[in-house]
């Protein structure tokens, strides 16, 4: 079905959703790495994964603007909004890191390969108020490296896919069990991570002296 899509319409749709992506944290719910790699399994050859690269690029653009907009509107409000605390503190923490740490500029065009994270990244450059110019040229530079990469890994997955419809199911259960596995894993991770900030220092509490008998 994938396959039989006008890839006009493919990257119609990707641009819609790495605009939200960006701007309105539509990642946190529909990674856009997801996206982009589904989007690519609809496409056979280099002229439609360019067509849908270009349109994806076009919404990181879009997504990128909005969210740095958002932040330098309203701050650190978004960050501290049910949402935000719905997606975690760890994640705005490391997306912090990324956009003040040295070496900003790489790391923020890097950022668009960790899920989640790079969506935050946009509202977070406003918030702290890096330069517009500055922020977009490495955005652009992540967001075209990114958006190619899984395009051309999509459609290479399509393709093999078709030519070996007989693996299919196979496969799938492969991905369903590992993917399975991952969210069993960061699960416990988080839950331990958690126990460790709760928690008490384990240190011994102090004893009172009781003084010498008369």
């Amino acid at each position: 079905m994938l396959g039989q899509l006008d890839p006009y319409l493919v990257g119609a749709v990707l641009l819609a959703v790495l605009a939200l992506d960006g701007s309105l944290l539509i990642g946190a719910v529909l990674p856009g790495d997801a996206a982009i790699v589904v989007a690519g399994t609809a496409l056979t050859g280099p002229a439609e994964i360019a067509v849908a690269a270009v349109a994806g690029m076009a919404g990181c653009y879009l997504g990128a603007t909005g969210g740095w907009l958002i932040g330098r509107r309203y701050g650190s409000r978004v960050r501290h909004s049910r949402v935000g605390r719905w997606i975690g503190e760890h994640r705005w923490a490391r997306a912090e890191r990324l956009a003040t740490g040295t070496g900003s500029g790489p790391a923020l065009a890097a950022a668009y390969f960790l899920p989640v994270v790079n969506s935050l990244t946009p509202i977070l450059a406003g918030t702290l108020g890096m330069p517009y110019a500055r922020f977009i040229r490495w955005a652009l530079a992540g967001s075209a490296a990114w958006v190619t990469t899984y395009l051309v890994l999509g459609s290479l997955a399509g393709e093999f896919v078709r030519e070996n419809e007989h693996l299919t199911v196979p496969i799938a259960g492969c991905v369903a069990i590992l993917v399975a596995g991952l969210a069993v894993i960061g699960r416990r991770a988080r839950a331990s991570r958690t126990a460790r900030v709760s928690e008490p220092d384990g240190s011994p509490a102090p004893q009172s002296v009781s003084p010498p008998p008369r």
